[in-house]
């Protein structure tokens, strides 16, 4: 066969959609392409509900946004507002450097097999559902059982319940959130930092630079894109994540800092049927989630090397 046959046969199978060569790919996203529609998209009419009155026996009457008007009166929906927030202020703050240091740390671990072996027992907690750490803090946090209280009777203090204070709550849940995930999100820096010209540091070491001079003028700079990128790629789910932890780790000792939007349609739409009201916090918060795509689909442009949007 001559080259010009094979390329009319090879231009012929590339307008074909389905070929023996990709139909398996085609077979294989269909199954999720399947679920997000019917999980996705099929539920959207169901918004309209947020502007009736709604309940188990179905529709009975329009309200227009006096469901609005009845969540922005009340206190545990701006209560459950203000601890979303709270928990999106300490991952920037805490969660989202973690990974970073972390990344760094192990960068200057010379030893092969003990990075090794560092990277992975970090990145475990990672594939570990919720749940189970869930159970493992409170059984460790315990007053009674728990290792960290024994320590403190052991050295002669007093049992804390900490799952029960209130104002702890935050500080224990971003720490789970980093012992969880700040292995598993070095990986991608550790990929940046394997760019970096190793030549700058030889240069930098000659001119005098310690440690933290070559992180601050070289290791930083050189992965600073990616920190960027990830950064603006968080703001399109911020509010997202924190239903299954939090529902885990929630108890009504500790229920005026733990409460988050997702727990509180939970709450008014499954427990007490409500179906009205849990809707418009959903639209609402939808609505949120929306401007801070776009918001981050700016930062995107205005701050990546090529300007590309993420929409």
């Amino acid at each position: 066969m001559d080259t010009a046959t094979t390329a009319r046969k090879y231009q012929k199978n590339q307008k074909k959609i389905l070929t023996k060569t990709n139909i398996m790919l085609y077979l294989m996203i269909t199954v999720p392409l399947l679920l997000y529609y019917v999980f996705r998209y099929i539920p959207m009419p169901g918004v309209i509900i947020a502007f009736q009155q709604y309940s188990l026996s179905g529709f009975k009457y329009w309200v227009g946004i006096n469901n609005f008007n009845a969540i922005f009166s009340t206190y545990f929906f701006w209560e459950a507002f203000r601890n979303n927030w709270v928990f999106v202020g300490f991952g920037y703050v805490f969660v989202t450097p973690s990974p970073i240091i972390f990344a760094l740390l192990i960068n200057e671990i010379r030893v092969r097999w003990y990075k090794k072996s560092v990277q992975t027992i970090s990145t475990l907690p990672n594939f570990v559902t919720w749940v189970v750490i869930g159970g493992l803090f409170i059984q460790l946090l315990s007053p009674s059982t728990g290792y960290v209280n024994l320590v403190i009777k052991f050295f002669g203090g007093t049992p804390i319940f900490f799952m029960s204070r209130s104002a702890l709550f935050p500080w224990l849940f971003t720490f789970m959130r980093i012992w969880k995930g700040v292995g598993y999100g070095a990986i991608i820096y550790l990929a940046a930092l394997s760019g970096i010209d190793p030549q700058l540091y030889e240069a930098a070491v000659i001119d005098g630079a310690n440690k933290l001079r070559q992180v601050w003028h070289i290791t930083l700079p050189g992965i600073r894109n990616t920190i960027l990128v990830l950064i603006v790629l968080s703001f399109s789910h911020v509010l997202k994540g924190f239903f299954e932890p939090i529902f885990i780790l929630k108890n009504p000792m500790n229920r005026s800092r733990s409460e988050i939007l997702d727990t509180y349609i939970y709450t008014i739409g499954i427990l007490q049927g409500r179906f009205n009201i849990a809707t418009a916090v959903g639209l609402f918060k939808s609505l949120i989630s929306m401007f801070l795509l776009f918001f981050a689909n700016f930062l995107s442009k205005r701050f990546t090397e090529d300007g590309r949007s993420i929409l």
